[in-house]
């Protein structure tokens, strides 16, 4: 099956590593894999009361989940496929990200939710290309010289069921997208758009409406 095809791949010593770091892990937070996927699990001793919830049937080919503080949950639900080199990164208390079933991963794909009690849901049956970026913050502060009023605080992510994000997409904070949408190539959003439609562009505008797709191959 998938997943001992990708354990024959890990050298055993890599394997027993991160077998260990899931039980140490398990002490201080939650961790529980009913898929038994490896993932890569990137945390510091600071680390409280974190949860990890890994539904059944999912193919995961070593994912990276980088927690840096406490309270925070990721859920990946039943079926979802993750190609090489994702990652899911939870910086700060109280963050939620919530991968819908059977969603499915090309490659390179990075979740990045930063400052406290941010969330990036994702829906059912979503299909994510390669070298996409979701993100909550920027990272760095911006401020008003006058007022000394932060500019730029961190908003949540939506995303709905069956949402296509095409290559080199960035979804940025406060972005929200309805069901049945699809996001084009090197496209960057941060607002909210409707279901059934097609967005293009930075930033992206939508450029057709009342449409649909499929998962079937045109090859």
């Amino acid at each position: 099956m998938y997943i001992v095809q990708l354990l024959k791949q890990i050298p055993i010593t890599r394997r027993i590593i991160l077998k260990i770091k899931e039980r140490k892990f398990s002490k201080l937070n939650s961790y529980e894999n009913m898929s038994n996927g490896i993932v890569n699990i990137d945390y510091n001793d600071k680390c409280r009361s974190n949860k990890i919830v890994i539904g059944k049937e999912c193919r995961l080919d070593l994912p990276t989940i980088r927690i840096r503080g406490s309270h925070n949950t990721i859920i990946i639900e039943d079926g979802v496929y993750m190609g090489k080199q994702c990652s899911f990164w939870m910086e700060g208390d109280g963050i939620n990200i919530v991968i819908g079933k059977n969603t499915s991963f090309t490659r390179l794909c990075h979740f990045c939710a930063q400052e406290n009690d941010v969330s990036i849901i994702v829906g059912e049956d979503c299909m994510f290309s390669n070298k996409i970026i979701v993100r909550t913050s920027d990272s760095h502060p911006i401020y008003d010289l006058n007022t000394k009023e932060r500019l730029n605080p961190a908003k949540s992510v939506k995303i709905g069921s069956r949402v296509w994000i095409a290559p080199d997409s960035k979804i940025m904070k406060g972005a929200e997208i309805g069901d049945g949408s699809i996001v084009g190539s090197n496209t960057m959003i941060s607002k909210t758009y409707p279901s059934n439609c097609l967005i293009v562009g930075m930033p992206g505008r939508i450029v057709k409406e009342n449409i649909y797709w499929t998962r079937e191959a045109l090859f």
